[in-house]
């Protein structure tokens, strides 16, 4: 395993799985078969599936957070085209949805305390809007952060669910070109 831990290992493999079948679906046994190791070695870097689930809505949340905080916010346009690429980025990836959409859309069924973590991650964008809307009060006039994070993760659902990205090519070109009020 080239210049990777075995947990990272672990936590790739566990986020594919929720990615594209969700939590509920994903088992010690198939992640470690995925990355070719014993259910027990899973079970040693993350004694249960909270704790897996826990630290992948952590890590992704961590990524996320980097990549939000690598954009120029000088410019509002650019800096809101930089952030629905990074929606598009996850939905490009493995033809899925966003981990945290995923574990959303199980929210009634997954530990409070995953539930907690995407919690925490779809504030950090809607905060991360919020701070770039005041940043560019005029050209932020009739945005609302919760909107705009809603319908890309939504749209992300759309698209993933009938394998037509149009739906999410819509709703971002609608965040993106809204006509001047």
């Amino acid at each position: 395993m080239t210049g990777k831990s075995m947990k990272d290992a672990i936590l790739d493999a566990a986020e594919k799985r929720v990615r594209h079948a969700g939590y509920s679906k994903m088992s010690f046994r198939d992640v470690a078969k995925d990355v070719g190791i014993k259910s027990a070695s899973v079970h040693y870097h993350f004694p249960t599936k909270s704790d897996l689930g826990t630290a992948l809505v952590e890590r992704y949340k961590d990524h996320f957070s980097q990549k939000l905080l690598q954009i120029d916010t000088t410019n509002f346009s650019d800096a809101l085209a930089k952030f629905v690429q990074l929606y598009d980025a996850a939905l490009v990836m493995d033809q899925s949805i966003c981990l945290c959409a995923a574990l959303g859309a199980e929210s009634m069924g997954i530990e409070k305390q995953i539930r907690a973590e995407t919690g925490v991650f779809f504030q950090v964008n809607i905060e991360w809007l919020q701070n770039l809307f005041r940043l560019h009060p005029t050209k932020a006039t009739g945005l609302d952060a919760t909107d705009i994070v809603a319908s890309l993760e939504g749209a992300m659902l759309l698209a993933s669910t009938t394998g037509d990205r149009t739906y999410f090519k819509k709703v971002s070109d609608r965040i993106l070109h809204r006509p001047k009020i």
